[in-house]
Parts: C-alpha cells; sequence; structure tokens
C-alpha cells in the first residue's frame, strides 16, 4: 500500500538591487536569510497527480551553441566517499549559490557562459537574483576567486506545479556572457542517448550549501557533498505517489543526503570520459526530515533537455 507522504519544499531567499549587474561583491547580513518550508497536504498530491503535464512554447529559434569542450572539467582529482562531508574548494566549479529577493537561498549549476538551471520552486515569484559564481565558503563575500552578479530575467517551466511537484525547473539568465576562470566554469549536461537510462543503483554526489544536519540552524558556511546511489521510480512512487517520468530519486540510508538550502543544486554524475554531468536539480525530501531515510527527490534532466536547449540555445550531445 502506497504511504502518501506529505512533502517539503525547500528554499531559501536573499538581498535586492535595482538593475543587474556585475560586483565583485556587496555587503549582505547573512541572519537575515531565512528558511521557507510549505508543506504540501497528502490528500491534495493524490488529487492533482492526475492533471496532464503542461507542454512548453518556444516563441523564437534560438541558435544552438556548444561546451561539449569546456563542461565537466574537474579541477581536482580525488576519489568519491560516500557520506556527508566538506567538498574541496571549486570541486564543483558549476555549482552556483542564488540569493534570491533579499529573502531566500538556492543552489544551482553553471550550464553555459549565460545560463544557470535551478528549481522552479526557487524562481517562483522573485524579482531578481545575486547569482554567486566560484564561492566555497559561502558567507565570505570577499572570498578569492569569487563573482557576484545580479539577474532579473528567468525562465520558470510552464508546468511547475508547487502541488504535484511537477516540472520543478527553471533556468535564469546572466544579463551578459561570462568568462570561464579555474574557479567556475560549466557543468555537461546529459546526452541525448541516456533519455531511456534510468541510472538506478549508479553512484552519484549531490552538492550544496544547506543544512549538514535536521537540527541545523542555518545553512552551511562550506560547500558540502554527498554521494549515494539512485533509488529506482517504482519505490520512490511506493513512498511518495507522485513520481513521474520527470523525476529521479536518490537512497538516503543512515541520513545522508540534501537539506534545507540545498534546493536548485547539481546531482553530480562522472560519465566514462571522466567529465561530470548534471543528472538533476534537488526539488524535495520527505516532511519527516531530511535524516529521515526516506528517498530524496531530484527533477530529471535528462527529461527536459529539448526544454533547456530551445530556450538557452545550447547544444546537446546526441
Amino acid at each position: 500500500m502506497k504511504l502518501f507522504l506529505a512533502l517539503l519544499l525547500t528554499v531559501l531567499v536573499a538581498s535586492a538591487i535595482a538593475t543587474p549587474q556585475w560586483r565583485k561583491y556587496r555587503p549582505r547580513d547573512m541572519s537575515k536569510i531565512k528558511f521557507r518550508t510549505p508543506k504540501v497536504p497528502a490528500h491534495t498530491i493524490k488529487l492533482l497527480n492526475k492533471q496532464e503535464p503542461v507542454a512548453f512554447e518556444v516563441k523564437e529559434q534560438i541558435a544552438k551553441k556548444s561546451f561539449k569542450s569546456v563542461c565537466g572539467q574537474k579541477k581536482i582529482v580525488e576519489s568519491k566517499v560516500v557520506g556527508g562531508e566538506e567538498a574541496i574548494p571549486h570541486e564543483f566549479p558549476w555549482q552556483v549559490g542564488l540569493f534570491l529577493d533579499g529573502r531566500s537561498f538556492c543552489g544551482g549549476s553553471l550550464i553555459s557562459d549565460q545560463w544557470v538551471l535551478t528549481a522552479a520552486h526557487c524562481t517562483e515569484d522573485i524579482t531578481f537574483v545575486d547569482v554567486v559564481l566560484g564561492g566555497h565558503m559561502i558567507r565570505d563575500e570577499t572570498e578569492e576567486g569569487r563573482m557576484e552578479i545580479t539577474a532579473t530575467e528567468y525562465i520558470l517551466h510552464p508546468g511547475w506545479n508547487s502541488f504535484t511537484l511537477r516540472d520543478d525547473i527553471s533556468l535564469i539568465k546572466l544579463p551578459e556572457p561570462i568568462t570561464f576562470t579555474d574557479t567556475y566554469s560549466p557543468v555537461c549536461l546529459p546526452r541525448y542517448s541516456d533519455v531511456d537510462t534510468t541510472f538506478e543503483g549508479v553512484m552519484v554526489t549531490a552538492s550544496g550549501w544547506g543544512k549538514d544536519s535536521d537540527n541545523a540552524f542555518g545553512i552551511s558556511p562550506v560547500l558540502r557533498k554527498v554521494t549515494v546511489p539512485v533509488l529506482g521510480n517504482q519505490p520512490c512512487d511506493d513512498v511518495y505517489g507522485i513520481i513521474t517520468d520527470g523525476h529521479i530519486c536518490l537512497e538516503t540510508t543512515g541520513g545522508m543526503g540534501v537539506c534545507n538550502g540545498d534546493s536548485g543544486g547539481p546531482l553530480n554524475h562522472e560519465r566514462d570520459d571522466g567529465c561530470v554531468e548534471t543528472l538533476g536539480v534537488t526539488s524535495f525530501v520527505a516532511s519527516a526530515g531530511c535524516e529521515s531515510g526516506l528517498p530524496h527527490g531530484y527533477t530529471r534532466n535528462t527529461f527536459y533537455l529539448d526544454w533547456i536547449s530551445e530556450n538557452t540555445g545550447i547544444a546537446i550531445d546526441a
């Protein structure tokens, strides 16, 4: 019998500025960054899960641009360790921090020289976002190699539904293209050849500045990571009852996984060619808590490759 659990969406949002601009850093009162954790009633999830997916519309054709030669390049060589721990600085140079509207915080992935991939629940109803590139110590605004950019343009997936958690994916457009450095560069998107791959049992690494425990007061001061296996969609749906082809879930036995503040961040997977791709966008955890041992849910990026490519102009590998 399916157990329809209420789900916990995780968001943290930030401060404002009138127009998009580049800057090294700007003073920010981290004590005012708060969590927002809306809960979805289980009966509502069951009812709205019957909805048909919403098709996206592309207003104009965008010329495709490839980042194959620069994406997913690891800056360090290290064996993966299963368990939550601090990441090595710039281990994931595509990891970005997002301070949204001066109120909340999310993570994201740099996927080109002008686009950041994140969760829809992070960007819904915001007016601006401060994008932190090249950061490790997220509270240190003078950190070497760090750049902050304020953006006001984003594309929310039209099918996003905060009750069913469908299409929890969004794109943020930087005001102008950036030049990649040793501290920030893009992650690879999955290939079309992996659209039907489930990745069940494959070890993947989630990263972010989210809370390192349910009892933690705020976001982590340093970037953290955890490596866990992908869980099949069916056993994940047996727990939540809302899982679709657009989701990918992770096992969290032992309480290892993401938490409040990790929303929108990448699900890192090292391919056979040594490049790293992002298989998912951090979306939700169970209302029982991050350390409950219940699966954690992500938006499955292979399901949205066409939508990403058509809106950003990024060429997807075959």
